[in-house]
């Protein structure tokens, strides 16, 4: 009920408690099930109790809205729960994306039914003990485990009023088409493939020169920023940078910089807190990613292997049985900007491989990136606009009003400047473009799709017409 909203706060407050006194514990859980670094899944963990005590926050401050409606009424809009809501979250992030839905549907009020990936179920359902034992009542937080079979059924149920799906496209169009057989609201974050554009160094448009020490500073922390948009978690997120825009004067000397950063990477044991590059999630995934680079080599003349492209098996002695994971290794392949530009329209020449080649317009959700050359910040655009996705972008320059012009023209629905992959709660995420999703994770966007308007209109004085009996009455 609406006048629990207080009750709600306490608990979801409790909840943050709890997952902050958990985090170590379930970290090491996720890194078991999926082969992420512990190093990495320690500090995301770290911060989940942010979006508890952020809802928890929104619901203590909310207002109901009155809004004009004429001379002697007055109209209150109160936002009341949906219902019911079915949340079906991914392997990759799975308490991390889970927790976004779940936050801002419990402090709506709603009851939530979890389907985790079947690839990673085990901290979703140690996340719902733990709400429990935090205070949430029996039954607004279920968890069913299962497959494809399960998620149909779910969706086919006459109690669901609204799903909330994290995956691909080609999954969430069924979801959607089923979701909507029963009348029901979506949300959805699917594919990106992220753009991540580096603007050359202030003043070289004019023919300013740069010496080596220089253009080191400016482009070090840029291919530290890059690296992490591209490598973390294998590659494993919707929002990877996968495709370097870089601009021509500075191409050749960042290519050789970031395979130069590859070879700092530590491939290994995820339990390791040492090891920054683990394993991809299934052998049936790591062949999907090699297909795809053997296709996408195979057809250009104009892509070069830099770095990776293959199998990762270099373990050896007491880690020799860590062959037999589905590690790739880190992969960076780059147009080739002297064939291209030896083209009579390098532009247009751009413009067709980044269009017909696999590798820019697939994603491959593994440590891969491409590299392509621009010459005007307009071209940077067109080829970050080319593509089906539009999830998240990101800018790397100096020049923070060229960047505020750039962000205004790409179709991405999260754009960061220097920086990449940095979320919030209360920062809406979602994507620009069908493809990447619909609706909004995070905010007072996701609090606003889990509740539905109720409109009270109040009559402030005496009801004094009669329709049926005065010619002059009016009826609205």
């Amino acid at each position: 009920h609406p006048s629990q909203s207080s009750r709600r706060a306490t608990v979801l407050t409790a909840i943050a408690s709890k997952l902050r006194q958990s985090t170590e514990r379930l970290a090491d859980m996720e890194v078991r099930q999926i082969g992420r670094p512990v190093k990495e899944m320690r500090f995301q963990l770290s911060r989940l109790p942010e979006w508890f005590d952020y809802y928890a926050s929104l619901i203590r401050v909310h207002e109901d809205s009155v809004k004009p409606f004429g001379p002697g009424y007055l109209n209150v809009v109160k936002r009341v729960p949906l219902g019911v809501v079915v949340q079906i979250a991914p392997f990759n992030h799975p308490l991390l994306i889970t927790i976004k839905k779940l936050a801002p549907a419990i402090a709506a009020g709603n009851t939530v039914v979890v389907k985790p990936s079947e690839l990673a179920p085990a901290s979703i359902i140690e996340l719902a003990k733990l709400c429990s034992d935090a205070g949430l009542p029996p039954g607004v937080f279920n968890v069913v485990l299962g497959g494809r079979e399960v998620g149909e059924r779910l969706l086919s149920d006459d109690r669901i009023v609204k799903v909330d799906f994290t995956g691909g496209p080609k999954v969430g169009r069924s979801i959607g088409a089923s979701a909507g057989s029963n009348l029901c609201s979506v949300t959805q974050e699917l594919g990106g493939k992220a753009p991540m554009i580096v603007l050359p160094p202030p003043g070289s448009a004019v023919g300013a020169k740069y010496s080596d020490e220089s253009l080191s500073a400016y482009l070090d922390p840029i291919v530290n920023g890059t690296c992490f948009g591209a490598f973390i978690a294998s590659g494993q997120t919707c929002i990877a940078g996968t495709r370097i825009i870089l601009h021509e004067s500075i191409y050749d000397t960042f290519k050789r910089k970031l395979v130069e950063k590859t070879k700092v990477f530590n491939i290994g044991n995820p339990e390791d807190p040492e090891t920054t590059i683990g394993p991809v999630i299934t052998t049936k995934h790591l062949d999907f990613i090699q297909g795809c680079i053997d296709e996408g080599l195979q057809d250009s003349k104009h892509l070069d292997l830099l770095c990776g492209g293959k199998r990762y098996a270099g373990f050896d002695g007491d880690e020799a049985h860590l062959n037999q994971g589905n590690y790739y290794e880190p992969t960076i392949i780059a147009a080739n900007k002297d064939t291209l530009y030896s083209e009579s329209d390098p532009e247009k020449a751009v413009a067709k491989l980044h269009n017909e080649n696999i590798l820019f317009q697939t994603e491959l959700f593994g440590p891969v990136v491409l590299l392509v050359p621009f010459r005007t910040t307009q071209e940077a655009i067109d080829l970050a606009n080319d593509s089906k996705f539009g999830l998240g972008c990101s800018i790397w320059t100096d020049d923070l009003l060229e960047a505020h012009r750039v962000v205004d023209s790409v179709h991405s629905g999260m754009v960061w400047i220097n920086d990449h992959h940095k979320n919030g709660p209360a920062s809406p995420w979602g994507g620009l473009k069908k493809e990447s999703g619909i609706g909004r994770e995070n905010g007072i966007e996701a609090y606003s799709d889990y509740t539905q308007a109720k409109s009270v209109v109040i009559n402030t004085n005496k009801f004094t017409s009669d329709w049926f009996s005065d010619p002059n009455a009016r009826y609205n």
